[in-house]
């Protein structure tokens, strides 16, 4: 039987950044995803990368907490970011008193911002309504959160860590009170195996009460639903949040090409499954008019959800989703239930996934009498990108698609470079929304990065290809023509896992096919032939 010190379950962004910082401290660890990565709750969120102003009322600890975390993230995994800022609005139908209540608790925490008029706010977001009252500026930005998830998780590669995606760990085995190794399934391909460890990390999220349970013990936790809409271009240039107490749709966040409007709280009995009705879609619409009228003329590409996931210990019995602490529990259960080498990390938020593996390490470390200290705050989260790699990058592609590209690949840019050098052809751009080259998708699909791919969905969690406005209807065919002749795939396989790619996206999609959007997948349906009545899945 193979071993490592430390098995992860979760590959999410807490359990990614627990692989990172223990291969900074020279622990071996293996992580398993039973899907790909960022498939829960981590890759269905609105990639906000709170500056801690909006739980400045309600839990100023978990604001100070914000505010230093997305410091550290925009200093180490600055490619990550899209640094927009913020702005908190004053709308002038909602409570006047939290408004000046919120500046106050700003203040109390040393989180700088700055009131501005109306006039201001209006000349940099010329799309908000003109129902305002005036705005306080914030430090809000957006983070792609594949690309989070892949920093963390490619660098602790290099440094000797492993993964496992699509690998389902089906049975945690103790003894003597101790865990000693879990079984596993790879469910792409059936094969199963086993793993010793010292110590088991339940990283799962909305998973962690199921996962829990192998063992024996119960984790309390609560999903609650989120849902969101993608608009088809950039309505605001900064996030903009309604200065109230949390609500739905009060964020507007741009990602990108896109812009994405959030977020919806509806408990829900788990994280599989999630659906999306037309009511819970208008009621999201209604609100965010309220602060982004052209809403109203803005395709929506498509609508999707994720599952909060949230922690509800013994004294949390009726509160709803809102109400419950967005903070985090690191649960020890040799002291909780006297199962020794089973940790649980739960709760917490995007923005302070790297505190929470920080803490995790720390305690697992001790376990394992090792001394180092943790290194993530310090230690950028890739290497620099070799100077004449960038210099003849520019010299075979325009500068702005060879920067996008440096942004995704980092010094695996190199691997890109050599490919166009090789095969002018790959020069290509088969994704425009995104800038994504035939060249960067040979390299990936021939596993040349650390992080390798099994569908083509996949490779849009690794490139984006397939998240801009067309919704993979040009690049997906692409990108299957580019798996079938780099041998990935027969054509069979390739035709197959195509059809796989575009029902993924138009999940998105049927339940907001109204107005543009209805000729969009017209036109996927009629290029591509498939079978795919909108209309009935919009009445059922």
């Amino acid at each position: 039987m193979e071993s490592t010190q430390v098995v992860i379950i979760g590959g999410g962004i807490t359990g990614a950044g627990i692989l990172w910082d223990l291969s900074l401290r020279g622990i071996s660890a293996v992580l398993f995803e039973k899907q790909d990565l960022a498939n829960g709750a981590t890759g269905r969120c609105h990639g906000l990368l709170h500056s801690g102003c909006r739980y400045v009322i309600k839990d100023s600890d978990a604001a100070k907490e914000c505010a230093i975390e997305s410091k550290i993230i925009k200093k180490i995994a600055p490619n990550c970011v899209q640094n927009t800022g913020g702005f908190f609005i004053q709308c002038s139908q909602d409570d006047p008193t939290f408004f000046t209540k919120w500046e106050e608790s700003c203040k109390n925490i040393d989180i700088v911002s700055e009131r501005l008029s109306v006039d201001e706010v209006l000349a940099m977001e010329p799309n908000l309504t003109t129902n305002i009252l005036g705005a306080f500026t914030c430090s809000d930005s957006y983070v792609d959160v594949f690309q989070l998830v892949k920093s963390n998780i490619g660098s602790a590669v290099m440094r000797g860590a492993n993964f496992r995606s699509y690998c389902e760990v089906t049975a945690i085995n103790s003894d003597g009170g101790r865990v000693r190794y879990v079984d596993y399934i790879n469910n792409l391909t059936g094969e199963s195996g086993a793993i010793a460890c010292d110590i088991v990390v339940n990283a799962s999220g909305g998973w962690a009460q199921k996962i829990a349970a192998m063992v024996g013990v119960n984790v309390s936790m609560r999903c609650d639903k989120g849902s969101l809409i993608v608009f088809n271009h950039s309505l605001v240039n900064h996030v903009i949040n309604r200065c109230r107490m949390p609500g739905d749709a009060d964020i507007i966040v741009p990602a990108g090409p896109v812009c994405i409007l959030g977020t919806s709280s509806i408990v829900v009995p788990n994280p599989e499954n999630l659906t999306v009705d037309f009511n819970e879609i208008q009621h999201l619409l209604n609100i965010g008019i309220e602060l982004v009228p052209k809403i109203t003329d803005a395709r929506i590409l498509r609508i999707f959800s994720g599952a909060r996931p949230l922690y509800t210990p013994k004294n949390i019995t009726t509160a709803a989703g809102r109400e419950i602490s967005r903070g985090f529990a690191l649960l020890d259960h040799k002291v909780h239930d006297q199962i020794s080498g089973f940790i649980s990390i739960v709760g917490g938020k995007l923005t302070t996934y790297r505190l929470m593996a920080e803490m995790t390490s720390d305690l697992i470390a001790s376990k394992l009498g090792n001394d180092r200290p943790c290194m993530t705050k310090e230690v950028p989260l890739r290497v620099a990108t070799d100077e004449r790699v960038m210099k003849r990058a520019c010299q075979l592609l325009p500068i702005h698609i060879a920067t996008t590209i440096e942004r995704r690949l980092g010094s695996d840019l190199a691997h890109v470079v050599n490919t166009i050098e090789t095969k002018p052809e790959t020069a290509e751009v088969i994704c425009e929304c995104e800038q994504i080259t035939l060249a960067e998708i040979d390299v990936i699909l021939k596993n040349k990065t650390s992080i390798p791919v099994n569908t083509i969905s996949d490779i849009g969690r690794r490139t984006r290809l397939g998240f801009g406005p067309c919704q993979g209807t040009f690049c997906g065919y692409k990108a299957m023509l580019a798996g079938y002749k780099n041998k990935r795939w027969t054509a069979k396989q390739a035709s197959e896992e195509f059809e796989r790619f575009l029902n993924e996206r138009r999940k998105g999609q049927y339940v907001v096919s109204q107005g543009k959007q209805i000729e969009q997948l017209f036109l996927s349906n009629y290029l591509f032939g498939m079978a795919y009545n909108f209309y009935n899945q919009k009445k059922g």
